[in-house]
């Protein structure tokens, strides 16, 4: 029986160190039916001559409208049977991750979606940490506390034409906002293996505990699921959230800095 193709979805921009781990990572895969898709936003001569030489299946770099309208533009060229977006700088956790990944969503894979957990790595306070919850709890997940490594989440294609495309002007949390989206229409398979290795220096990883709550607020109006039934009550304790997450956060920050002082 055939394998179903994994489409790898990588977009990047001015990182060839992060770009030259992620495409060496996927070339190192055993599964048997890749196709990888890379789409830079326009980094210079020293990455063009890189994915001249790397070859994926296809490339492009060229200016564009950011990173969720260069994730549009790779699920586009996508012609798989699933989608596993994995940016620049992020890599499967061993050579065995691809195919695990495919397989664990079983039959029906177009339809389906699903993720795995993902080894932390680039923060010094989190190295070699894995997470990634089990199971998946959607008013958790719509609360913003039990958030979908989005690294370790494939997407069948069939589901991804019912979804539409990563909204452009929602902001940093579009693939949050997403995630919430497809778990309304088809709530996610969990597989129980770690299946990347993140990088957790980016922009999205670093944000304020206000903002990532803020945007999960939104997220609610616009995907129209207020968890806990009703968005007064979501609200409310979402603001409780909030206040608790930053109260750790500060905790664990002085008990790091306390260490490497």
């Amino acid at each position: 029986m055939t394998e179903p193709t994994l489409s790898v979805v990588t977009i990047s921009y001015r990182d060839p160190i992060g770009l030259a781990r992620t495409l060496q990572s996927v070339a190192e895969q055993t599964y048997p039916s890749i196709e990888h898709i890379v789409i830079d936003g326009g980094s210079g001569d020293d990455v063009v001559e890189m994915l001249t030489e790397a070859s994926p299946s296809y490339w492009h770099s060229r200016p564009d409208g950011g990173r969720y309208d260069a994730m549009n533009q790779g699920i586009a060229r996508a012609s798989g049977d699933v989608v596993w977006l994995m940016h620049s700088g992020d890599c499967f956790a061993d050579a065995d991750s691809a195919g695990i990944g495919v397989r664990g969503l079983g039959s029906g894979i177009r339809d389906r979606w699903g993720y795995g957990q993902v080894r932390i790595v680039g923060d010094p306070s989190r190295d070699g940490k894995v997470w990634g919850y089990s199971p998946f709890d959607m008013d958790g997940f719509a609360l913003g506390v039990r958030p979908i490594p989005h690294q370790a989440a494939l997407f069948g294609v069939d589901l991804l034409g019912r979804l539409g495309e990563y909204d452009t002007d929602f902001g940093l949390a579009a693939d949050h906002l997403f995630m919430l989206r497809a778990a309304t229409v088809e709530q996610p398979l969990v597989i129980d293996h770690v299946l990347c290795d993140f990088d957790a220096s980016g922009a999205g990883s670093t944000r304020p505990q206000r903002e990532h709550f803020a945007d999960v607020r939104r997220a609610w109006d616009v995907a129209e699921y207020y968890p806990l039934g009703r968005r007064s009550r979501a609200v409310a304790y979402s603001r409780v959230l909030q206040a608790s997450a930053k109260a750790k956060h500060l905790v664990r920050t002085r008990l790091f800095r306390g260490v490497h002082a």
